[in-house]
């Protein structure tokens, strides 16, 4: 491994021990609590989640939190507006994604972040997301919750240079994980499949293609101006085509567009209903 400058050493001593001893750990759960006694080594009051993306499934939670409330409300259909998992469909190599890339400009302040992350008081996050085989990669998302502060640069510099550490500790923990569990079943990918469709679809009865690109960046928490630059068109025609878009699906925020699209996920719906 590289001499990590900004690491001290005592730190780094405990950190590698707690990352061999993931390494040799026999069980999924140990090894996870391994890894997560690791990365807080190096950034304290960090909770960690785990899982597995998969191209053809939602995504897995692992770990003792996996059937909390964050990590079924997520699976039930909230990663499809992630940036990490739109990272994850366009990764090649194993990444540490740093808060300015799972939070894109004016992330925080869209209607997504503030209906699915703040409620459970994110404040700020780092995800590695680990390359696990062509359909798949792990994803370890270390949080900042509540009242503490977002990473520091410091910090974010040294959760980036273990990355190779990280990817030898989730493939091993993953490798465990699959020796306990069947292969994914038709039903996973047929919810899967709904899934996407419905994100897709939503809404095009009602809207032009260009409105249904619009609607799906919108949906993603990007921000009107972002939406403009993504699609080469002026701030003005974006304006204009975010207000067609609420009068055809008879919403009046980004909030009741996001509510919509999730009334539409639960409901087996891909579009709206015309508004009277």
């Amino acid at each position: 491994m590289a001499r990590h400058t900004s690491i001290r050493t005592d730190t780094l001593a405990v950190f590698l021990g707690c990352i061999d001893a993931a390494l040799r750990s026999p069980a999924e759960n140990a090894a996870l609590e391994d890894i997560t006694r690791a990365v807080c080594t190096l950034v304290a009051h960090s909770p960690v989640y785990f899982g597995i993306y998969r191209r053809d499934a939602p995504p897995l939670a692992l770990g003792p939190d996996a059937a909390d409330e964050w990590n079924r409300s997520y699976t039930d259909g909230h990663y499809l507006l992630d940036p990490s998992y739109e990272a994850f469909q366009k990764m090649d190599a194993s990444v540490c994604l740093l808060p300015a890339q799972v939070f894109p400009r004016d992330f925080r302040s869209s209607e997504y972040y503030l209906s699915y992350y703040r409620p459970f008081g994110m404040v700020d996050e780092i995800c590695f997301l680990i390359r696990l085989d062509e359909e798949s990669a792990a994803y370890v998302s270390v949080m900042r919750l509540g009242s503490t502060k977002p990473f520091s640069a410091a910090e974010c510099q040294r959760l980036a240079s273990v990355l190779p550490a990280m990817d030898a500790a989730m493939r091993h923990a993953c490798a465990l994980h699959a020796r306990g569990v069947p292969a994914l079943d038709d039903a996973g990918r047929a919810l899967h499949r709904h899934l996407s469709e419905a994100f897709g679809n939503f809404g095009r009865e009602q809207l032009s293609e260009r409105e249904s690109e619009v609607t799906r960046l919108l949906l993603k928490g990007l921000a009107p101006k972002v939406v403009g630059r993504m699609l080469d068109i002026a701030p003005g025609t974006v304006r204009n085509h975010i207000k067609s878009i609420y009068a055809k699906l008879g919403v009046r925020s980004q909030a009741e567009l996001l509510a919509a699209f999730f009334d539409a996920l639960a409901g087996g719906q891909g579009a709206l209903q015309p508004p009277d």
